[in-house]
């Protein structure tokens, strides 16, 4: 280490002689100023301290200001006292001093440099212009990519019948001497049309007709079919309406509010919209306009149109911060609608957009005009002021710190820094119309750019959100501008573009890595195989309802929570998105966090992933619905095999699968089902069906609080009420729909004895009522007590592996003082032995019990867990 630092250290000293040799004169200094400092001020200095801003009142872009500066008493730059010069002190970035660049330090070399500088005389020729250097290099957006209209491209060359899409693409791979890889099976294609539309596994039959179509010539026809009926399909909404519940920070709650409501009751109506007007393939201009000025537009009395505006109400409320709320507001309009980062300026001039301050506060005044009103017809809208707002800056983003009047106006870098300000109330509506206008060089790249991204995992360009500056050229800048323009001409439709990009060869080309592709396309930027992609959590955990038959395919409706282990079986659109506890299973997923815009996930693979659909109750139930599902009465093992491989991975199995499936079918049933022990209590609550005899919707308690297994972190809970059971017994629910339910169930065949006495101490009330349910379908005991106690005993019951008997006790026809007591003994014996003695009250604790899944079930979850599975290919 000590060799390195003393090279390092002679290089350096190297370099200083050097440039000390080389400043010998006037004109070599000069020289040196032009080749060395001016350089190096342009690229670390002058966006903070130049024309377009002046941090600390500093510039460091013009001759006078830098010789003569004076910081504190302190001279900027002093050729007599080196240490003395205030320059060359804030860049050695001392702990306790003003660190500059803030970014990050000067390298040696550069520190070096100015040092030299400033000893030789901190020589600055009078024609060196940094300022107007400084300001040419602000203009540089005019010549960005992203600022220029987008223009259909020359499409002379492409030869009739051939998609645009694919020939732009095959012609960035002759550049580098690659050809597209070869079609992918016929059955890959359909499983991706299939997600990539919908987000659902195919049915079996779209395989069928597929391959019969193929051998039939009729290959493009048949997928251009398929593709109009998935796009013509009502979940094509749920699909692509969750991609932009992602840009529009979708959440049902407000995020930390202190003692307010926290809760978006009406949010859902928003969801509701996205997905229907995407169903209706709505043009993505109105689209647009709708989320910002639906009051203003056709059905502005309308609710359900009205609900559009969610778009910019069910943002985080930090702690009704008037300024943060608008910020917000800000951010997820332009960001999410033009894919510009004007919330940076609202300190300062945007470092490296043009985005000035002034327009940050113009945009500020249009939603500082516009209200939320309490009545109705919409909880989620908003409406112009009678007054509208005319904004100030506030200097350095201070709202104490008034500057200069802005007029409410777009932003100047796309209408002109003499264009009118808006007139029209708040503005909003020119806002959205500016935005949504076929002159906009950004709404429509963005767009195409986000489509094209959902569909091949990365976009033309890499951040679908930011096409500033600062930003790389996309990886094909016609093609991007071809889709644009297309899209414009096609009325704006969605659907279209998705369209036309899935029937191009470029799509549906064989994922197959490509080693011959790899020095020149390592990345695989240029598209010369598909992608290989991994469902995201959506598409998974609708994946694994569809295959189990437990989908609900209904559009729309409200949220619901599916971390509960009776959750109904809606798609995962649907779910309840808490912004300030979010679950944790959306987070180990890669959930897009709903605090702020989220332009793309991110993508992990972690343990915690592997663990939920290994030990999740929901993946575990999903496993038992797809076994009883491919059970179907039959008692051919092979045949069975094949049902459950061709419900789970769509296509039968081979043969060396359906042996080793055999084998441990086989092994399971005759040796580790007797070896496994694994029985034990659950503690929840359920529905008694009295004419079924059986405990329906059985939910586990969530919260285990002070000894006692209960509804929510508080009690009483807001839904359940004091339904809870600890050590001793419990209290029933409200009605008969939440009994208090203590279940044991085995995983062995076993037959167990029960010992047992259900107490109700209070004379008040009208006591409770107890009852042993099987899970087969009977009550073995029954009792109702009142300020007493009786004994609920049963000598001998015969239980299968994976059977349960349910503890169950209900209020009658008051919950008011019903707590009771009920302390169970239960013995198992396996064979006319006993295995294992259960005590409710020594047994009982904060774990509850997690069953094996049978060999069937075990088979279904090892099915799931594949790659095959969770990738699209």
């Amino acid at each position: 280490m000590m060799t390195c630092k003393l090279n390092f250290l002679t290089r350096v000293a190297i370099t200083l002689l050097m440039i000390s040799s080389a400043a010998a004169d006037e004109k070599q200094r000069e020289e040196f100023f032009e080749q060395h400092v001016r350089p190096l001020l342009l690229e670390r200095c002058i966006e903070c301290h130049g024309p377009q801003k002046q941090e600390g009142d500093v510039r460091l872009d013009r001759r006078d200001d830098v010789l003569k500066g004076i910081i504190s008493d302190t001279p900027l730059v002093d050729p007599a006292d080196l240490q003395a010069s205030r320059l060359l002190q804030v860049i050695q970035h001392a702990e306790d001093d003003i660190q500059m660049p803030p970014s990050s330090k000067l390298s040696d070399q550069q520190i070096a440099v100015l040092q030299q500088w400033v000893a030789d005389g901190a020589v600055w020729p009078q024609h060196a212009d940094l300022e107007a250097d400084a300001k040419r290099r602000a203009e540089r957006w005019r010549d960005h990519w992203a600022f220029q209209p987008a223009v259909m491209p020359d499409l002379s060359e492409v030869v009739e019948g051939t998609n645009p899409v694919e020939y732009f693409i095959q012609r960035k791979l002759r550049q580098k001497n690659l050809q597209p890889s070869d079609p992918a099976d016929i059955r890959t294609v359909v499983r991706r049309f299939s997600f990539a539309i919908v987000g659902l596994p195919p049915a079996l039959t779209d395989y069928e007709d597929a391959t019969a179509a193929e051998a039939a010539g009729r290959r493009s026809e048949w997928l251009a079919e398929y593709a109009d009926r998935l796009l013509a399909s009502d979940q094509f909404g749920p699909r692509w309406g969750r991609y932009w519940l992602d840009v529009a920070r979708y959440a049902d709650t407000k995020g930390y509010v202190f003692q307010e409501d926290r809760e978006y009751p009406d949010a859902w109506k928003y969801r509701e919209w996205v997905i229907r007007a995407l169903n209706a393939d709505m043009p993505y201009d109105e689209f647009l306009k709708r989320q910002l000025v639906a009051d203003q537009m056709t059905g502005a009395d309308d609710p359900s149109q009205l609900a559009a505006m969610g778009y910019l109400t069910l943002g985080r409320r930090f702690l009704n911060n008037k300024h943060d709320i608008i910020d917000d507001r800000i951010d997820v309009t332009i960001r999410g609608m033009m894919g510009l980062t004007a919330a940076c300026a609202r300190c300062h001039d945007h470092k490296f957009d043009p985005i000035p301050t002034a327009d940050y506060y113009s945009l500020y005044g249009i939603f500082d005009s516009s209200d939320e009103p309490k009545n109705e017809p919409s909880t989620l809208r908003l409406v112009d002021r009678d007054k509208p707002v005319e904004p100030v800056v506030f200097v350095r983003g201070q709202p104490g710190n008034r500057g200069e009047r802005v007029a409410r106006r777009f932003l100047t870098a796309l209408s002109g820094s003499d264009a009118p300000a808006f007139q029209k109330g708040s503005g909003r509506l020119e806002l959205a119309e500016s935005i949504s206008s076929d002159e906009n060089p950004l709404t429509a790249r963005v767009a195409v750019n986000r489509i094209w991204m959902h569909l091949f995992g990365r976009g033309l360009v890499d951040s679908p959100s930011d096409f500033g500056v600062r930003t790389d050229p996309p990886s094909h800048p016609e093609l991007l501008d071809y889709l644009a323009v297309s899209f414009v001409q096609n009325q704006w439709s969605t659907k279209s573009i998705i369209r036309q990009i899935v029937l191009s060869s470029t799509f549906q080309q064989s994922s197959d890595q490509r080693m011959d592709a790899q020095p020149d396309d390592p990345e695989n930027r240029l598209l010369s195989r598909m992608n290989r992609r991994r469902l995201d959590f959506e598409a998974l955990r609708d994946a694994l309802l569809f295959v189990s038959g437990e989908l609900d395919a209904t559009v729309g409706g409200p949220s619901i929570d599916i971390t509960k282990a009776d959750a109904p079986g809606r798609r995962t659109v649907y779910a309840r998105i808490d912004r300030q506890n979010l679950p944790g299973v959306f987070r180990t997923f890669d959930l897009a966090n709903p605090d702020a815009h989220a332009p793309q996930r991110f993508e992990t693979t972690v343990p915690q992933q592997a663990l939920f659909q290994w030990n999740n109750e929901f993946a575990m139930s999903t496993a038992q619905a797809v076994a009883r599902r491919t059970a179907d009465g039959s008692t051919d093992l092979h045949q069975r095999i094949g049902r459950l491989f061709l419900t789970v991975l769509q296509r039968p199995a081979t043969e060396a699968e359906t042996q080793a499936a055999a084998e441990f079918i086989n092994w399971f049933e005759t040796e580790q089902t007797a070896a496994s022990a694994r029985s034990g209590w659950s503690y929840g609550y359920g529905t008694l069906d009295e004419a079924a005899a059986v405990v329906k919707h059985f939910s586990r308690f969530e919260h285990f609080r002070k000894g006692n297994w209960q509804g929510g972190r508080e009690f009483p809970d807001a839904a359940l009420r004091y339904l809870m059971l600890n050590r001793s017994g419990g209290h029933t629910g409200e009605n008969i729909e939440r009994c208090a339910v203590r279940r044991w169930q085995t995983d062995v065949a076993c037959t167990i004895a029960v010992t047992s006495q259900l107490g109700h101490a209070s004379e008040q009330g009208d006591g409770v009522r107890g009852r042993l349910v099987l899970s087969s379908g009977k009550i073995i005991a029954d009792a109702v007590i009142h300020n007493s106690t009786a004994s609920m005993d049963v000598s001998e019951v015969a239980l299968k592996p994976g059977e349960w008997v349910d503890f169950v006790t209900d209020c009658r026809t008051s919950s008011s003082f019903d707590s009771f007591t009920w302390k169970i003994q239960l013995t198992q014996s396996v064979s006319g032995n006993v295995l294992q003695s259960w005590n409710s009250e020594s047994d009982f604790g904060r774990e509850q019990s997690q069953p094996l899944l049978d060999a069937w079930s075990q088979l279904a979850q090892t099915l799931l867990l594949t790659n095959e599975f969770a990738f699209i290919d």
